[in-house]
């Protein structure tokens, strides 16, 4: 119960309940950034809502069947305006590389993973994702570097018209297209203010497709996300890598932490025995049958393409992220 103080006696009822109401509002508020620090992509109006209707809109006229076509792997595209590439790099020999097409990518849960398009300027990229077992049933999952360019490349860019299409194929989409929400864009703040690659996911919420149907339902459930499980598991990994045009697939085990990411703030990244190439990036890695994403398609060394690295999955690095989406 609230006692005034002796000496607000003389002050009215009605602005006392407003005093309250204005502090437990700014408690909650405060309460509400400590419980969720995530990096979010600015809205370009105020009227959030919106804005996301018509950005959507924007985001599908603009991806028309030519523009899919033309889309490189991000990685491509940023070498190619002369930024210097920090994830995937440039394309290894295909004979190296260690992933198989899957036969039928509209069937759960081969049918979770997707391509992302990504607008950057008048260039065309895309990644990887997963859509997500959520409470929205609008979750797409990826790598950080899919949505925000982070820190030291163009100055935390965050990317525009983003368009994920479940199990694309040769340019059909099977389950439709699912325009991100330009207002619900996120990556970890440790990715976009340090390049953290412990940090290393994205996360959007994205529109019903043409049916209305939430991207979770459209695909059969989407991958719930695990949190501080075993690193030594079997993974099935996928992505879109070079330019193939359908869903691939890479299956290992667990290949050992990355030293170098020892000394950051953060767990350690853990490694699988997959050669992914660029455009893989984001690309979930599926455990427990694929009922479950445990990792996702972050870096490669350079000097060693034999392995693919991602950012250990917890509470503080996917977890906080992806809380109430």
């Amino acid at each position: 119960m609230y006692h005034p103080h002796p000496g607000a006696r003389g002050i009215s009822t009605t602005v006392l309940l407003i005093l309250l109401i204005i502090a437990f509002g700014m408690i909650a508020l405060a309460e509400a950034a400590a419980a969720s620090p995530r990096a979010q992509a600015p809205t370009p109006t105020l009227a959030g809502a919106v804005s996301d209707r018509a950005e959507a809109a924007r985001t599908l006229r603009y991806w028309t069947p030519e523009r899919m076509e033309s889309a490189q792997p991000l990685e491509l595209v940023l070498d190619a305006e002369g930024e210097p590439d920090l994830r995937f790099g440039r394309p290894a020999p295909l004979a190296g590389a260690s992933f198989l097409t899957v036969s039928t990518p509209e069937v759960p849960p081969y049918s979770f993973n997707g391509r992302i398009f990504i607008r950057i300027g008048n260039k065309r990229g895309y990644c990887s994702g997963t859509a997500i077992n959520s409470l929205t049933r609008q979750l797409v999952l990826t790598a950080g570097h899919c949505v925000n360019a982070g820190a030291e490349l163009r100055g935390n860019l965050w990317f525009r018209s983003l368009l994920f299409v479940p199990a694309y194929t040769a340019g059909k989409a099977p389950f439709g297209a699912f325009p991100a929400k330009s207002s619900k864009i996120f990556a970890a703040p440790q990715w976009t203010n340090r390049d953290n690659s412990d940090f290393d996911v994205g996360a959007f919420l994205v529109r019903p497709n043409n049916r209305g149907i939430n991207v979770a339902d459209a695909v059969g459930g989407g991958a719930t996300i695990a949190l501080d499980q075993a690193r030594n598991q079997r993974y099935a990994s996928f992505g879109y890598p070079g330019n193939v045009k359908r869903l691939q697939g890479c299956t290992s085990s667990y290949a050992g932490d990355d030293r170098l990411s020892f000394p950051l703030p953060g767990p350690p990244t853990l490694g699988i025995g997959c050669q992914w190439a660029p455009g893989a990036s984001g690309g979930g890695w599926l455990v427990a049958g694929g009922t479950m994403i445990n990792g996702l398609n972050s870096y490669q060394h350079i000097t060693n393409r034999s392995r693919t690295y991602s950012p250990y999955f917890t509470r503080e690095t996917v977890g906080k992220l992806v809380e109430g989406l």
